[in-house]
């Protein structure tokens, strides 16, 4: 199989099909988080971009950091199983797993690739609907692309395939 990595603005006009009102963030949020990500969690809906990516609208994502207690990050993401996708203050991505409390595991990726990142999930999540398997050569293929998109990134990926 070949996975296509989308471009970072091709991944964002893909979600922003889905597009509704625009919402802004609360005045009193003050974390530093980068222009792009704002520009488009304040324009979606939350978005089921894969099964372990779930983007938040602005609006979710300020409910989830006030109950989060996740000091120094902001949770921009979740799994659907308890497990979150956190940025900091540069805006590098880091992974929650809910059974791990406490550790935040680093992706050593930004915003930008991990949509990429989210859309070769969902690409792996469409094949494995067709075919209900992942052959061992699939599971290669995602790993290498997973590497273009950043390198050693497949070390770091939490989810076993």
């Amino acid at each position: 199989m070949v996975f296509k990595i989308p471009k970072v603005d091709e991944a964002e006009a893909e979600i922003l099909k889905e597009k509704r009102g625009s919402q802004n963030f609360p005045k009193t949020t003050e974390f530093p988080f980068s222009e792009s990500y704002k520009n488009l969690v304040t324009a979606i809906k939350t978005t089921e971009i894969a099964s372990d990516a779930i983007l938040y609208n602005a609006v979710e994502a300020v409910n989830e950091n006030k109950e989060s207690g996740f000091a120094g990050y902001w949770c921009f993401a979740g799994t659907g199983q308890g497990d979150r996708w956190l940025l900091d203050h540069e805006n590098k991505v880091f992974f929650y797993d809910h059974d791990a409390p406490g550790d935040f595991m680093p992706m050593e990726i930004n915003f930008g690739q991990w949509l990429q990142l989210a859309f070769l999930i969902q690409q792996l999540d469409q094949y494995f609907d067709e075919f209900e398997t992942i052959p061992e050569s699939v599971k290669k293929d995602f790993d290498e692309a997973l590497n273009r998109i950043s390198p050693g990134l497949s070390e770091l990926y939490p989810f076993g395939i």
